[in-house]
């Protein structure tokens, strides 16, 4: 009796591991990404609550991380490579380090921003060295809804906010709130 493994029997083997494998892939890129969220939106509403509180001592809001007191420790003594895009100003905030050796670090760059009626946002832009994710996440100060909002010709982006608003179908995705909405009234 002959012992050991036929070739099609270690060739069924083969692709079932690649199979799994591929599968795990997937499922661990998802996870990945859900954990980058939960860390912007856990950041987005951490410094909505610092702006409120900034709001109540100057009745103003501010684009400036440092002028809060709850801002990220990198603000409060900037380094070197520090975790903002435009330097001593402070008004974005990289969630995972910004530029390290001139590559942009995967993560979300974190601005606090106004629309054309003066309303002010929260607003993480995804960001990183590779295109596969381009969407951004929008929170209207006072509101305790994040919205994620995709790049429509991405269908990571589409797949990720569809997972993230908890829809099955994208034209269920609500719109961007920094957008306003046209009414038919307005035109008249």
């Amino acid at each position: 009796m002959k012992k050991g493994f036929t070739l099609l029997e270690l060739v069924v083997v083969v692709l079932i591991i690649a199979v799994l494998a591929t599968v795990a892939v997937t499922y661990y890129g998802k996870a990945v990404e859900r954990v980058r969220i939960g860390e912007a939106e856990s950041l987005m509403g951490t410094m909505l609550s610092a702006q409120e509180r900034f709001f109540l001592r100057r009745q103003q809001y501010t684009p400036y991380w440092h002028q809060l007191d709850a801002a990220p420790v990198s603000v409060r003594t900037p380094k070197e490579h520090n975790d903002f895009a435009n330097g001593a100003e402070n008004t974005i905030y990289y969630t995972r380090g910004g530029v390290e050796s001139g590559v942009l670090n995967e993560g979300f760059a974190i601005s606090f921003e106004q629309d054309a009626t003066d309303k002010w946002f929260v607003v993480a832009r995804r960001v990183g060295k590779s295109d596969k994710y381009t969407y951004h996440l929008v929170r209207p100060f006072g509101s305790t809804q994040t919205v994620c909002v995709p790049v429509w010709e991405n269908e990571n982006d589409v797949s990720v906010c569809c997972d993230y608003m908890g829809v099955d179908n994208q034209t269920d995705l609500t719109g961007d709130p920094m957008v306003p909405k046209i009414s038919l009234a307005d035109d008249f």
